[in-house]
């Protein structure tokens, strides 16, 4: 039995999403095994991040500044969160809280 390397693989998934076939049309006029092709297309698309699910995180963008914090809260966990500028009292009660 002929062993394909990943890169073959992935040449045919790439050559897959180009073709507008379904996965099975796809692997039967390539000759594949259909079950290896369904293998391959789940582990190709589980190795890329789609664009479609944003990231759990948010950016906040920082301006850089010279001053020193006003206010710094450090948690047990090791986790410190330094305040500049205005200090509004809500927030800091529930960044305590």
């Amino acid at each position: 039995m002929k062993k394909t390397t990943n890169e073959a693989y992935y040449s045919l998934y790439c050559k897959w999403q180009e073709s507008g076939k379904t996965k099975a049309a796809f692997a039967a006029s390539e000759g594949i095994p259909k079950a290896t092709f369904y293998y391959w297309c789940r582990k190709f698309d589980t190795d890329t991040i789609p664009a479609a699910f944003p990231s759990p995180f948010s950016i906040i963008p920082m301006h850089p500044t010279t001053a020193s914090p006003v206010a710094r809260i450090s948690y047990p966990s090791g986790i410190c969160v330094e305040l500049f500028g205005a200090v509004d009292v809500v927030t800091v009660r529930e960044l305590l809280g």
